[in-house]
């Protein structure tokens, strides 16, 4: 398959009219609302129209101003009454003209507690499945959950794509516990409110607070097969454009800040780079042909300018899978984009980390990229990231590289020796062996103390399961009145890890938050009982730390934390045992009470013989002895299960 069998299509398939309570088209009188209105535009706001006008100029710019050849309209579920969405899809149909301009059915499942995610249809005259009734609001209840939307896309047995944006932000995240391959092909990178990349990105959204570990590199980490594409998600009716025609106040009331914000704005700033715009390599210019590439994940995300993008691996192009028998056959990455100006760079990103760069000096640049890095883990993925000297910038979708099996290696013991056998076809080296008296990997007990107590901090740790070893899950409670938390947990000896929010309140500002820096440094600023609005109900808020291990080092946590701006003395327990000296130590794994040996490279199908301890041992680790999805794994064994 090649990009020349496809033709490259660019639309905003992200955007309001006002049927949406936030639309703020020509034709919405902005007369004695709090905003800043672009004096270009200033006699538009001056008078109400119906706002079913504001449709037909939604897609009129998109066509005819905005040189876009697709675009959809997403106006808000909760908002839409059922003659409204039945009068959406009809203009929606009346502008659809194939071979020059297609639109796509589509709305906005718009969650507050479960973020929210667009709609896409192939149909004509498809459902809509709201995330609570018409006549609610999602800041009013919880609703449908993402499941029960699927679940019911299922049951009308009619073709769909939902597409999660703004993930990160704590007004409304994304919550991705749930997630449906099915269904969510893609991810929305980019928009007016800022870059969904990775967290700390140049451009992040300032106009809400961020979650850490809620981005699209997040969740590409955890596993989930997501494309990106570009969306404006504007509401004044310019898809794609740059421009903005004007700007809203964005908070009322009682400034609020958590202490961990790093921005505050009292006004939406939109994105300064414009709003994001899909690519897409389709056959045509028709709603199948879209579709098709949309839920091929043959699609890239470009805001500031319509650079135009390719980017294939070992023959697959952006949004494909390879699955590898053989870990030595080379990785072939090739890539080349023309901007609409100087491009600056031209990086490759495999699992999250740019591994090659180039310059540009021009408005083209390509390169090829040979990755002669031997496996680390079973599951990779490969993107291409562009960047103009006027910031524009481009996102290709990644590609997926999976290998079936990297091998193993199988430790077998015989009277005063051990034999490590590489049964793999890769080299595992620092190979570690460590003996242990005791399970190296630390537990304790439940937290039934949490139910007695109206206020207080509680960790304990838990046995993980799937691909991560312990979960450390920590617990603030306040019981009747508000009790603020702050403080800190330091990770050590730790391979790998995640951290997930628990009951946060989902506020644009002043909720609760965590600051992750990805090397092991956790801070939090959290409320229990705060009642900042009707979802956040819960007297009880926390974090869980899922940590990955090698068994070859001490791990452990060091943590810290306040209540109300002083120590918790007598209200926090690892565990069931009051914690009286803080900061305090949580042990994960103790190797140092066991005896590591080195081993050094064991070659693939290679074998080592080794002196056992003569002192009595239990355990026995190996690490690395395997390869998972996420990276080398360690193998434990029982002595008398040997």
């Amino acid at each position: 398959m090649s990009y020349s069998e496809f033709k490259l299509l660019f639309g905003d398939i992200h955007g309001h009219s006002n049927y949406s309570l936030c639309g703020v088209c020509r034709g919405r009188d902005l007369r004695g609302v709090d905003c800043y209105v672009h004096t270009s535009v200033i006699s538009d706001y001056s008078k109400a129209e119906r706002p079913e006008e504001s449709v037909d100029l939604f897609y009129y710019r998109a066509k005819n101003e905005l040189d876009l050849d697709f675009a959809a309209l997403t106006d808000h579920d909760f908002s839409m009454s059922d003659e409204m969405w039945n009068f959406l899809k009809e203009r929606t149909s009346e502008w659809y003209s194939p071979g020059k301009f297609t639109t796509l059915q589509a709305y906005e499942w718009t969650s507050l507690a479960y973020g929210h995610r667009n709609v896409y249809f192939l149909e004509d005259d498809p459902p809509l499945f709201r995330c609570v009734d018409y006549g609610s609001r999602p800041s009013f209840e919880r609703g449908m959950t993402p499941r029960d939307l699927w679940r019911n896309l299922e049951k009308a047995e009619v073709e769909a794509i939902t597409i999660p944006h703004h993930p990160s932000l704590t007004q409304f995240p994304v919550d991705w516990n749930f997630f449906n391959e099915k269904f969510d092909r893609l991810v929305e990178i980019v928009s007016i409110w800022g870059v969904f990349e990775h967290y700390g990105n140049p451009f992040q959204c300032i106009t809400s607070d961020n979650i850490a570990r809620f981005f699209a590199v997040d969740a590409l980490e955890r596993g989930y097969k997501l494309g990106f594409i570009g969306g404006g998600d504007t509401h004044d009716c310019f898809p794609g454009s740059k421009f903005r025609a004007l700007m809203k106040k964005n908070v009322w009331g009682k400034m609020m800040v958590n202490s961990l914000s790093t921005g505050y704005t009292r006004y939406f700033l939109h994105n300064p780079l414009g709003a994001g715009v899909a690519g897409v390599y389709a056959t045509e210019n028709t709603r199948e042909s879209i579709f098709e590439a949309l839920h091929s994940k043959r699609a890239y995300a470009v805001v500031g300018a319509k650079i135009r993008l390719r980017f294939a691996l070992n023959g697959r192009l952006m949004g494909g899978e390879l699955t590898l028998d053989d870990p030595s056959e080379p990785i072939e990455v090739r890539a080349d984009a023309e901007g609409e100006g100087r491009i600056d760079t031209l990086e490759i990103v495999k699992n999250g980390r740019a591994v090659h760069r180039v310059y540009g000096t021009s408005n083209t640049v390509s390169t090829k990229f040979i990755d002669e890095e031997e496996p680390r883990r079973l599951y990779n993925y490969y993107y291409v990231r562009v960047v103009q000297r006027d910031g524009a910038r481009a996102w290709s979708s990644p590609i997926w590289v999976s290998y079936k099996e990297l091998g193993e290696v199988k430790p077998e013991t015989f009277r005063s020796g051990l034999l490590l056998h590489n049964r793999g076809r890769i080299d595992f080296k620092r190979v570690k062996v460590a003996f242990f008296k005791t399970h190296p990997l630390a537990k304790t007990d439940g937290p039934d103390v949490i139910k007695t107590r109206g206020r207080g901090f509680f960790l304990w740790i838990e046995k993980a399961n799937g691909l991560y070893d312990l979960v450390l899950r920590l617990r603030f409670k306040s019981s009747g009145r508000p009790s603020n938390f702050r403080g800190f947990l330091k990770l050590r000896g730790v391979e790998e890890y995640r951290v997930d929010p628990v009951g946060f309140a989902s506020l644009k500002y002043g909720g609760d938050l965590f600051r992750d820096n990805y090397r092991g440094m956790v801070e939090w600023d959290i409320t229990p009982s705060s009642r900042l609005n009707r979802l956040d109900v819960h007297d009880v808020k926390g974090l869980d730390f899922h940590v990955r291990l090698t068994l070859m080092e001490d791990a452990y946590a060091v943590v810290d934390t306040f209540v109300d701006g002083e120590r918790p003395l007598g209200e926090a327990f690892l565990g069931s045992r009051l914690v009286e000296d803080f900061p305090f130590k949580v042990h994960l794994c103790r190797v140092s009470e066991g005896r590591v040996l080195e081993v050094g490279t064991l070659r693939a199908g290679g074998r080592r013989t080794l002196t056992s301890p003569e002192d009595g041992w239990r355990f026995l680790a190996v690490y690395p002895a395997a390869v998972d999805e996420m990276g080398f794994r360690w193998r434990l064994e029982e002595r008398g299960n040997m």
